[in-house]
């Protein structure tokens, strides 16, 4: 559903700013939340390899799945 031109211009009358610009925030904000999520997965991941917590061929096929997870959900966002 899109905004109207005269809803447009109230929102940018109001806020100072057009709409696509919350919108660039938004998914700038989606896309960065979901990359620190994915930092701390792999970390912990790692840490679990590292300290032989966790087997190899888990943490392998963690790692899969959190990039693959990443991949999916920045397409999802950005198109």
């Amino acid at each position: 559903m899109s905004m109207t031109a005269a809803q447009t211009s109230a929102f940018q009358a109001a806020g100072g700013f057009p709409p696509s610009a919350s919108f660039t925030l938004f998914v700038g904000f989606c896309v960065a939340l979901l990359y620190l999520w994915a930092a701390w997965a792999m970390y912990s991941t790692y840490r679990g390899w590292a300290t032989n917590n966790l087997e190899r061929s888990i943490a392998a096929g963690s790692a899969v799945r959190i990039i693959i997870l990443c991949m999916i959900l920045t397409f999802f966002v950005l198109s």
